[in-house]
C-alpha cells in the first residue's frame, strides 16, 4: 500500500528460520509468493533493508567505480538490454584515447557477437597473440605497413578476452597470465623492427629497442610497487594527473600510432626514437608519482594528523 518508495525489491532475501511462521500465515490467507511473508514480516518491523548503494563500488582492477545494479528480466527486450548494460560494464576505466574511442566500440560489439557462443575467453587470447607474432614476422621480413596495420588488429581484439570472461563469468587466474604474454609479443615488435631496420642504420636503432623494453619494464613495476603498497587504487588512476597523464603516456596503442606514422611517412626510424624518448618520459612520470605516493604513505603512518597536508593530488 506504499504510493511513494525509494527502493525495491529485487528478490533477493537473507531469510532466518523465522520466515516460515510469517509464510504459513499468508498461505492460510491465500498468497503463497515469498515476498508476502516477508511482507507480513515488514509489517511488523521484523524485516530490513540492505541499502546496496552503501557497498564500495570502486574496483580497482576495473580502474572505474561499477555499481550493483538489477533488472527484472520478463520479456526478450529486457534480455537484450541487461545483455548490452552487462558488456558497458565489463570496459575498464581510465584509458588511453585510442582504447576510449576507438577500440571499446569495437570489442563491445565482437564480445556482443561472441557471448552466446561456445568461444572461451582463452581461444580469443591465443588468436590475438598467433596475430601478434605474425605481425612481428612481417616486421622481421620488411613489410612494415602490413605489420602496423596488424598491430591495431591486435589492439582491436586484445580487450575481448578479458571484457568476454567477465561477461560470461569465465574468468581465471591462469587468464591474468594474458598481460605478461601482451608484454611479451609488444615488445616482440619493436625488437622486430629494429632488427630489420638494423641492416641500414647498425646497432644504434638495436639500443633504441633495448630502452624502450628497459622504459617499459621499469614503469610496469612501478605500477606493480605502489599496488602492492596501496590496495585500494592502481597507479594510473590513483590521482588527476595520473588520470589525465593514462590517456596518452607510453603503452602500446600510443607505440603502435607512432610506428604507423614512421611507416607511412618513410620514417620507421624516427618511430623506434619517438617510442624510446616517450617510454623515457612515461618510466620518469610514474617513477616520480610512485615514489611521491610511497612516501606521502610514511608520512601519513608517522604523523596521522598530516593526512590533509599530504592528501592525493
Amino acid at each position: 500500500n506504499i504510493e511513494k518508495a525509494n527502493c525495491i525489491n529485487t528478490g533477493i532475501f537473507l531469510c532466518s528460520p523465522k520466515i516460515f511462521s510469517y509464510i504459513e500465515e499468508t498461505v492460510k490467507e491465500g498468497r503463497e509468493a515469498l515476498a508476502d511473508g516477508i511482507g507480513k514480516a515488514a509489517l511488523r518491523s521484523d524485516a530490513k533493508i540492505f541499502d546496496i548503494t552503501q557497498i564500495d563500488s570502486y574496483v580497482p582492477s576495473m580502474r572505474k567505480h561499477i555499481k550493483p545494479w538489477w533488472i527484472d528480466i520478463d520479456t526478450e527486450g529486457d534480455l537484450v538490454r541487461a545483455r548490452k548494460f552487462l558488456i558497458r560494464n565489463a570496459c575498464k576505466g581510465r584509458n588511453d584515447l585510442l582504447a576510449t574511442y576507438v577500440n571499446k566500440p569495437i570489442e563491445n560489439f565482437i564480445a556482443g557477437r561472441l557471448a552466446n557462443t561456445r568461444i572461451t575467453p582463452n581461444q580469443v587470447t591465443i588468436l590475438t597473440n598467433i596475430i601478434a607474432y605474425i605481425s612481428t614476422f612481417f616486421f622481421l621480413e620488411g613489410s612494415l605497413l602490413l605489420a602496423s596495420l596488424l598491430t591495431f588488429i591486435v589492439s582491436f581484439v586484445d580487450g575481448v578476452d578479458g571484457k568476454l570472461s567477465r561477461v560470461k563469468l569465465l574468468s581465471s587466474n591462469i587468464g591474468r597470465m594474458e598481460h605478461a604474454f601482451d608484454f611479451l609479443f609488444e615488445h616482440s615488435w619493436y625488437i622486430a623492427l629494429a632488427i630489420y631496420l638494423s641492416k641500414v642504420h647498425g646497432l644504434s636503432v638495436i639500443l633504441l629497442a633495448a630502452f624502450i623494453v628497459l622504459f617499459d619494464s621499469f614503469f610496469s613495476y612501478c605500477e606493480r610497487l605502489l599496488g602492492e603498497v596501496i590496495k585500494n587504487r592502481p597507479l594510473a588512476d590513483y590521482g588527476r594527473i595520473e588520470q589525465l597523464f593514462r590517456k596518452f603516456d607510453g603503452r602500446k596503442n600510443s607505440y603502435i600510432i607512432f610506428i604507423l606514422v614512421g611507416t607511412v611517412l618513410n620514417g620507421p626510424f624516427w618511430s623506434l626514437a619517438a617510442i624510446a624518448v616517450w617510454s623515457f618520459i612515461s618510466a620518469v612520470f610514474y617513477c616520480s608519482r610512485t615514489m611521491k605516493h610511497i612516501y606521502a604513505l610514511d608520512v601519513k603512518k608517522r604523523h596521522p594528523m598530516s593526512n590533509e597536508k599530504f592528501s592525493k593530488q
